[in-house]
């Protein structure tokens, strides 16, 4: 599968800042409103959303791959 890249702008909500995702990421991973997706981040401004464990261990590799060939 290919990797995309998209902006997203920060919003306020309440007091909290959110972010949307993109509707392709939906569809293609079959999210729906309360659903549970997992997080990983890092504190030097990386940010993972993932469905399962197997789509993230496939996902990071087809981004390391694209990065390699953007070098």
């Amino acid at each position: 599968m290919p990797v995309f890249t998209d902006s997203r702008k920060i919003q306020a909500t309440g007091s909290s800042l959110a972010m949307t995702l993109p509707s392709f990421f939906v569809k293609a991973n079959e999210i729906v409103k309360g659903a549970e997706v997992k997080v990983l981040y890092g504190l030097k401004g990386v940010l993972i959303v993932y469905k399962t464990e197997d789509a993230l261990v496939e996902g990071i590799d087809e981004i390391m791959n694209y990065l390699e060939v953007r070098k």
